[in-house]
């Protein structure tokens, strides 16, 4: 589960804004209850670690916790995580990502931080957070220590989809954001900003299509990753209590939905202003 909305006002389609400490505790118990193992976090998330390790604290459950390095600071990374951990009220977390590949083009040394942060048992394990292919390319074809990517994945942003098998045969965790866009997917098509005009008729055909399958787009989004055998963890955000709900009882589901892969690959989009939300011009 990611946690953006814990510290941020985060989504276009998100009309709770930040989610209220005591909605916090409630989605944490359900997600633990239904068996979510893992929060994804970041120290860019505005308090969300802080928040995060108080309300663990509070509800006495154990979840497994990825947190990021962020892109604007000059403390380097075997000293930063302390900070996280100290947020996190953790010593130890599941994961620690580069928050950014461009902090790592720009100190290819903090690489060797990542090493000493796994060695120090601080992290169990570490990667990057990637936007680009050519980015998951470089860490291949150079082998950079990596047992982590986190990647955007999902009905119209499908560019890393020829590079997950040999992510998966290096023994890499694939971890998938962004699979419905921001909420994009869950807009009315008619009520779009201009922006997207250009998708419109794809996420017209989208909503048609569950419609006559009697499906949620929650299912659709869902279906498209989870019969990715690539993929080893979806990241779903969340910004309510009810969404979580939501895509709970949809991911039970998951196992008797298919749809082939000539489905979805019509939906694919290329055009980096509508499938990276940074570009949104809205």
């Amino acid at each position: 589960m990611g946690t953006a909305q814990f510290g941020l006002d985060y989504g276009i389609n998100n009309p709770h804004g930040k989610i209220s400490q005591e909605n916090i505790l409630e989605i944490l118990t359900l997600a633990h209850d239904n068996g979510i193992v893992m929060l994804d976090t970041a120290s860019a998330y505005g308090n969300s670690e802080s928040v995060l390790g108080e309300s663990i604290l509070q509800t006495g459950q154990d979840f497994q916790i990825i947190t990021k390095y962020p892109v604007n600071t000059d403390v380097r990374p075997v000293q930063w995580i302390d900070t996280s951990l100290k947020q996190l009220r953790k010593d130890k977390i599941y994961g620690y990502l580069f928050h950014n590949y461009s902090i790592y083009q720009k100190h290819p040394d903090y690489i060797n931080d990542f090493t000493r942060i796994k060695e120090a048992g601080k992290s169990e394990k570490t990667g990057f957070s990637l936007y680009f292919p050519y980015e998951a390319e470089y860490i291949l074809r150079n082998n950079i220590p990596c047992d982590i990517v986190q990647i955007p994945y999902n009905i119209f942003d499908q560019r890393f989809a020829p590079i997950l098998p040999e992510l998966k045969s290096r023994g890499i965790e694939i971890h998938v954001r962004s699979i419905f866009l921001q909420g994009l997917f869950f807009i009315d098509p008619e009520k779009l900003d201009i922006h997207f005009n250009s998708i419109k008729s794809l996420l017209i055909e989208l909503h048609q299509t569950a419609e006559n399958n009697s499906i949620s787009i929650t299912a659709l989004c869902l279906a498209f990753a989870y019969n990715n055998q690539e993929i080893s963890y979806i990241v779903v955000g969340i910004d309510s209590l009810d969404n979580l709900k939501d895509i709970i009882g949809v991911y039970s589901l998951l196992g008797k939905l298919y749809f082939y892969n000539d489905f979805f690959a019509k939906f694919t989009i290329n055009d980096e202003k509508i499938i990276l939300p940074f570009n949104w011009q809205t």
